[in-house]
């Protein structure tokens, strides 16, 4: 039985040009008994705290403080404190590549670059015990969003839900019973009658005119419903641009019930009746959006996780 892991284009697709731009790879112990050539690929390891998807480029793609650039899955964790990982006893790593048996640039490859402009957020990877460690392109997914937040038997209950990127302002939603992303926040589905009011809220935030107390630019995202179809933008300060840059992070669209999926997994919803935390502020120094609301996704240790040697 395969199970669906959902990563961000915008983590995965600087991962998989890495590997393509490396001219030597990394052999992995995964690679071992599979009928592939070897070169550019992405390396999913898994764990029962969580999904990575890594380069094998060489040389190795690290940050400022020495870690590995990976691409963490998002996914759910529930009340006994379990993660939705793609993690079995016995299977935890498997390989993607990124080129055709003839080194020209593969399906794969060739999806993630068109998805860039194209609206599709989204990369969904589906990891099947019986694919013997290697991830077919069949298995790969680009989507414009995300439906599947939590198993399909999960209850919604109703409840009023907030988080800094509306201003901290209450609105009535569905959340999921049981189940939190895996950094601790609610999952949230709202109908079109409150998008519309949120999206009327945010645009009057950004039309503020007074200079003391209107917006800096990416404190808070633009919405524009157009038809069923909600987009999410953002707001980045450029100095060469009068009023800065806007792109479209998300194309949203309702699902059987009618409800929008805003900011699942990406935006800290919690308890409208819960204090502010520290966690939902906006990071110093920075205009873009806040830390993770728990240590999972940034600070987790990844020793476990390191990919194959």
């Amino acid at each position: 039985m395969s199970h669906r892991m959902w990563f961000r284009l915008t983590d995965v697709l600087p991962l998989a040009e890495h590997a393509m731009a490396c001219f030597e790879h990394r052999t992995t112990g995964v690679e071992v008994g599979l009928d592939v050539s070897h070169g550019p690929a992405l390396i999913w390891t898994g764990s029962a705290l969580m999904d990575l998807l890594s380069s094998n480029g060489v040389p190795t793609w690290h940050r400022e403080d020495a870690s590995m650039h990976i691409a963490e899955a998002y996914t759910w964790r529930n009340t006994t404190g379990a993660y939705g990982t793609a993690h079995t006893d016995g299977y935890h790593t498997a390989y993607l590549p990124l080129t055709n048996p003839d080194g020209s640039t593969g399906f794969v490859m060739n999806v993630l670059r068109g998805s860039r402009d194209s609206g599709y957020s989204w990369l969904a990877v589906d990891i099947d015990p019986t694919d013997a460690r290697l991830i077919g392109p069949t298995r790969v997914h680009a989507l414009p969003c995300r439906h599947g937040l939590v198993p399909t038997d999960t209850a919604w209950t109703p409840a009023e839900v907030t988080c800094r990127h509306v201003d901290d302002r209450p609105y009535p939603a569905l959340i999921a019973d049981g189940y939190t992303s895996d950094s601790g926040d609610l999952l949230a589905r709202f109908d079109t009658t409150t998008i519309a009011r949120m999206t009327a809220d945010l645009e009057q935030i950004h039309t503020n005119p007074d200079r003391d107390s209107d917006p800096i630019p990416g404190e808070y995202p633009h919405l524009r419903l157009s038809g069923d179809v909600l987009t999410v933008l953002q707001e980045h300060d450029n100095p060469h641009l009068k009023g800065g840059t806007v792109r479209a992070t998300d194309y949203l669209t309702p699902d059987q019930d009618g409800r929008y999926p805003l900011g699942a997994y990406l935006w800290p919803w919690r308890h409208a009746d819960q204090p502010t935390t520290t966690a939902d502020q906006p990071h110093p120094d920075t205009t873009g959006p806040a830390p993770a609301a728990s240590a999972h996704r940034n600070d987790t240790p990844r020793t476990e996780l390191t990919p194959d040697a």
